[in-house]
């Protein structure tokens, strides 16, 4: 399921407490939205990120936080049912938005890692992915910064580890790139398998559903990942994944079991 195009325009760059200061992929205007999710300023990047600070003026340290992000044509909507359950497990969660079809996996990236430079750094930070956002958590890997150290685990949820062949195929003329952007184009290309691997535990949750091969987009074997603690494989689709009970009793499960930091 492929979300409304004017879904695809806003990429969280700052987060603090529940409030997102959000930039357009174009970089032509920015917005800030509650916890709600309520948009509450509109315009440059001085005069939203001067509402936040009026809003929300100090930033609460974190013990643990947790990092949700969604795939490629979809919405942090997609991922409300698993947050929900997070958050009742007792995690802090920061259920993100980036324009999936806009840009490419190290641009997604870099806009998380700016994020992150202005969270107060967590004792641990964790994160739970669907398919694309597997992909730029593994890009994230690649920078150098304080919250780097703190990262303890990681669920990726379909994710297309190693490329997606049906996403290729159906690529002719790169039509389809053309229509979900970048990151489709290096996911049919098979660019996941330059990516870095988790050096702290990973969970994998694979879709394998009746009729398809695999998830109906991603193959089981394509989400496997060399040194992944977990990988287990449950009866869903591709779209609905996530919202699997034993995905979300899986994820819960997987990060309630990390060690505590000294």
């Amino acid at each position: 399921m492929i979300e409304p195009p004017g879904t695809q325009f806003w990429a969280d760059a700052r987060w603090r407490d529940g409030w997102r200061l959000q930039r357009r992929w174009d970089g032509q205007t920015c917005r800030l939205l509650n916890p709600l999710g309520r948009v509450v300023c509109r315009g440059s990047w001085a005069r939203c990120t001067e509402a936040l600070e009026e809003a929300q003026p100090v930033a609460p340290p974190i013990d643990r936080l947790v990092i949700l992000l969604h795939g490629l044509g979809r919405t942090r909507r997609s991922l409300a049912r698993l947050d929900r359950a997070l958050q009742e497990a007792g995690f802090t969660t920061a259920r993100l938005d980036y324009p999936s079809t806009r840009m490419s996996i190290q641009d997604h990236a870099a806009t998380l890692a700016e994020l992150l430079d202005h969270v107060p750094t967590p004792k641990k930070l964790s994160f739970v992915s669907h398919s694309l956002g597997g992909l730029i958590i593994r890009q994230l890997l690649g920078y150098d910064a304080p919250w780097r150290s703190a990262i303890d685990r990681i669920v990726m949820i379909a994710p297309p580890n190693r490329g997606a062949l049906l996403a290729g195929s159906l690529d002719k003329g790169g039509v389809m790139r053309g229509i979900l952007g970048p990151s489709y184009g290096q996911i049919a290309e098979g660019f996941a398998v330059t990516l870095p691997v988790p050096e702290v535990p990973v969970a994998i949750f694979a879709g394998d559903a009746a009729g398809v091969p695999g998830d109906g987009l991603v193959t089981v074997d394509e989400t496997r990942l060399g040194g992944a603690s977990e990988h287990h494989v449950v009866p869903a689709i591709h779209t609905f994944v996530m919202n699997h009970p034993s995905v979300i009793r899986g994820a819960v499960s997987f990060l309630r079991a990390a060690p505590d930091r000294a």
